[in-house]
C-alpha cells in the first residue's frame, strides 16, 4: 500500500509539518514536546532529523524577512526625515531575569515610525561545542557578565548602522542607565550621539520611588 499527504507539499515538504514546528519554536518549545503533544492525540509525529531540517528551514526564511523588514524601516525613516540622521530608543533583555541569562537581545526602534530598525542576539552558551561535535555551526558570540550585553550589543549596533542601513543615530533615548549610552555617544566622531531620557522609563522611576515614600512616611506628612 503506498502513502500518501494530506496536505501539499513546497519544496518536497509537506506544509503541515512546517507550520506544526514553527508553532512550537514560537511558544518556546521543541521536539519533546511536539511528541507529548501528538502522542497524546494519536497521531503520527516526524523523527528528530526531519524535524530540525524544517526548523533550520524556518531560521533562514525568519532571518531573511528581519532583515528586509529592518532594510524597509530603514528606508521609511530616510524618506519621512529626509536625513540620514533619526532618533532611536535602544533597549535590551534577556532570556532571563536577574542579567544572570545566557541569551541576551538587543533593538533599536524608531522613534518617527515605531518600528524596529536594528537588532543583536547574543549568547554565551553554545551546545554543540560543549557536546565536542566537530562541525561548523553558529557559535557563542559574547563572552563577559550578562548585564553587559546591553552596552555591547548597542556598540555593535551603532557601529555597522551607516554600512549596513546608511543611518546614523544622532539621538539615543534610553533608560537611566548610561552605561550603554557611553559606549556609543563617540561612535560617529565626538559627541556625535545625544542621550535623551524616554519619559515612559522616568515615569517608572519616579513612581515606584513616591510609592516607597509613602510606605515609609506617615500619610499626614506625606499629604503636608
Amino acid at each position: 500500500m503506498a502513502g500518501f499527504t494530506s496536505t501539499p507539499k513546497e519544496n518536497k515538504k509537506c506544509s503541515l509539518n512546517t507550520l506544526l514546528v514553527f508553532g512550537l519554536r514560537l511558544m518556546g518549545r521543541g521536539f519533546s514536546a511536539g511528541m507529548k503533544l501528538l502522542c497524546t492525540l494519536n497521531l503520527p509525529y516526524v523523527c528528530k532529523k526531519t524535524f530540525r531540517i524544517h526548523e533550520l528551514k524556518l531560521l533562514e526564511a525568519v532571518k531573511y524577512s528581519c532583515e528586509e523588514n529592518m532594510k524597509a524601516a530603514s528606508k521609511e525613516v530616510q524618506y519621512l526625515k529626509k536625513t540620514t540622521t533619526c532618533g532611536v530608543s535602544v533597549d535590551g533583555t534577556w532570556q532571563r531575569r536577574g542579567h544572570m541569562s545566557l541569551n541576551g537581545c538587543v533593538s533599536v526602534i524608531s522613534i518617527d515610525t515605531g518600528k524596529t530598525l536594528d537588532l543583536e542576539v547574543m549568547t554565551q552558551y553554545c551546545k554543540m561545542c560543549e557536546m565536542n561535535i566537530k562541525c561548523d555551526h553558529e557559535c557563542s558570540n559574547y563572552k563577559g557578565s550578562s548585564g553587559n550585553m546591553e552596552s555591547v550589543g548597542a556598540f555593535r549596533i551603532f557601529e555597522r548602522s551607516v554600512m549596513k542601513l546608511e543611518l546614523q543615530y544622532s539621538e539615543y533615548y534610553g533608560d537611566g542607565d548610561s552605561k550603554a549610552f557611553l559606549k556609543v555617544k563617540d561612535i560617529y566622531g565626538e559627541d556625535t550621539v545625544t542621550k535623551l531620557e524616554c519619559i515612559g522609563h522616568v515615569q517608572k522611576r519616579v513612581g515606584s520611588r513616591l510609592r516607597k515614600l509613602k510606605k515609609k512616611k506617615p500619610k499626614d506628612s506625606v499629604e503636608k
